[in-house]
């Protein structure tokens, strides 16, 4: 409360004091004015101190994310791979400790001087998909076992001299160590695909050992081998017979087909499955009898595809592959076969 001089008459002298009751401030019923500060103040110190902590998080995380990109670099690993991996790591909100755990058996193939690039891969892919942290892992562990596998039977057999006076008659322009480098990259990785598929580790030896013709050598056909090894866990035989598979490939190695040749073969053989309605060994008879006719690749591709089985006129079957009693299954006949890519 205050006191006021009030004159209610006018007249000179006629001031009196008032008592007049203290009015309702803005501040009425709520907390008073330097309690509001205090409080404003104590809130924006928080907000600073978690905007500090924030800040100082993400620069702990910067490091540890340059901590994955130096390993890897130190390892041989391409820096560009890696500064993409961690920028799609950061955007889907994968931890430098799960990047960690994706790309560590890259790091260990790229310091035993193996092919990695499938395992960066693998993790870029698992990322994309929202894949958890620990399937991806399991997986690139799972390609990195079989590429080291894969380079325990490939070193030795590069090492051979025929394999290594073909790569070199076919270098060209290119150093020699670098062609060696490019052909290793690709048998190791060819046969480590053919471990995903479940192929033996046997049939992967037997077959780059049987490669080695005298035919093969002399063409220095290295490339189509790389092919062949590639198309050998696609082959529909591959599973049941892999014995036959390799007779095949081999026969078509032989025969002079090119890589992009032998490429098509695993279509152009589940294509005159499909056509024919034949089971695969009988399809692989067909395919025998076309390879020891000496018909060009471009027409043994050309008439599996359309279903031609044993070569000749359209719709011809030689003697025995015509078992009608032996169709293929349901399954073989549903599977529609692609159409035929082109070849070189």
């Amino acid at each position: 409360m205050y006191f006021v001089l009030y004159n209610s008459s006018g007249a000179k002298g006629g001031y009196r004091l008032v008592c007049l009751p203290q009015q309702a401030s803005g501040d009425a019923g709520g907390m008073p004015f330097f309690r509001k500060w205090k409080f404003l103040a104590v809130f924006l110190m928080a907000v600073f101190s978690a905007a500090m902590f924030s800040t100082a998080h993400a620069q702990h995380e910067t490091g540890e994310y340059r901590s994955v990109l130096e390993q890897g670099k130190a390892a041989g690993i391409d820096a560009d791979r890696l500064e993409g991996l961690i920028t799609r790591a950061q955007q889907r909100g994968v931890s430098p400790d799960q990047l960690q755990s994706m790309v560590g058996p890259a790091v260990e193939l790229a310091q035993n001087d193996l092919p990695y690039a499938s395992v960066l891969q693998k993790a870029l892919e698992g990322m994309a998909k929202r894949v958890p942290a620990g399937s991806i892992r399991m997986v690139t562990e799972d390609i990195a076992g079989g590429i080291t596998r894969s380079a325990a039977i490939v070193d030795p057999w590069l090492a051979r001299s025929e394999v290594a006076a073909m790569a070199s008659a076919g270098r060209g322009d290119r150093e020699t160590g670098a062609m060696m480098r490019e052909y290793r990259r690709s048998f190791i990785e060819h046969g480590s695909y053919a471990f995903q598929q479940n192929t033996e580790e046997q049939t992967v030896r037997d077959f780059l050992d049987q490669s080695l013709t005298p035919n093969v050598v002399e063409r220095n056909a290295i490339a189509s081998v790389a092919a062949g090894l590639r198309a050998l866990p696609e082959m529909p035989t591959s599973q049941d017979d892999p014995g036959t598979s390799i007779r095949l490939l081999v026969r078509a190695l032989n025969a002079g087909f090119t890589p992009g040749e032998i490429q098509q073969l695993p279509d152009a053989f589940r294509s005159a499955q499909f056509h024919s309605q034949l089971p695969a060994d009988r399809v692989a008879r067909g395919l025998d009898h076309q390879l020891s006719e000496n018909i060009p690749a471009s027409h043994i591709l050309e008439n599996l595809f359309q279903g031609n089985v044993g070569g000749g006129p359209p719709g011809f079957t030689p003697p025995g592959l015509d078992r009608r009693g032996e169709r293929g299954s349901d399954r073989a006949r549903d599977r529609r076969p692609v159409t035929p890519p082109p070849h070189n």
